[in-house]
């Protein structure tokens, strides 16, 4: 039914795009107004379109791979048993993941949560490549804890202290162009409001 796609045969294909554009300096083009609305709408798609299924599957090879270390040496013991709701709003995300003993499961999101974390797309993107102070996310509830408090924070503290590296690489390299262009976008966001 569903086909497997190995990431790691990509790598070339997104460096030639990622590379390129950014490293070498490209300026971005200018973004017509009217483009901003469709964007969100269309950005939405994936959440909506994609079964959860396939989501679930995709979910947990990228976080047992990123949390691979933690998960070995025992440092996330804590969040043993518990249920972490993660919502990405824009994107019409809803993720349910249950913590084993050595593994992250995505599990059916119908179930109650222990904790729920949620925020926009950009926020988590941000967050995950290290270009804004996760504090600050948190304390400007761009991102949202919701529910048992101090499972919430440990969950934030794990995700502050990810190995970047870990990733795998054409996740990174995706997240890394994706997170400049927020960047070049909040820049211009912010100069037209002074």
């Amino acid at each position: 039914m569903y086909r497997h796609i190995d990431l790691y045969q990509h790598i070339a294909g997104i460096d030639k795009y990622t590379k390129r554009q950014f490293q070498q300096g490209y300026i971005m083009l200018p973004i017509p107004e009217f483009v901003f609305p469709l964007a969100k709408k269309a950005i939405a798609l994936p959440g909506r379109l994609v079964p959860y299924a396939v989501q679930k599957q995709v979910l947990s090879l990228v976080l047992n791979q990123a949390f691979r270390e933690p998960l070995q040496h025992g440092e996330l013991e804590f969040l043993e048993g518990a249920k972490i709701r993660i919502r990405v709003t824009d994107l019409s995300i809803d993720w349910l993941i249950s913590v084993g003993s050595n593994k992250f499961t995505p599990i059916e999101r119908e179930l109650d949560d222990d904790v729920s974390i949620s925020g926009d797309s950009q926020d988590f993107i941000l967050l995950a490549t290290r270009r804004a102070d996760p504090d600050t996310l948190f304390f400007q509830r761009r991102i949202r804890i919701e529910g048992d408090t101090e499972l919430g924070l440990g969950v934030k503290n794990t995700m502050d202290s990810m190995d970047w590296d870990d990733l795998p690489m054409p996740l990174r390299k995706l997240l890394q162009s994706v997170s400049l262009v927020i960047e070049k976008l909040q820049k211009k966001e912010q100069q037209e409001q002074r």
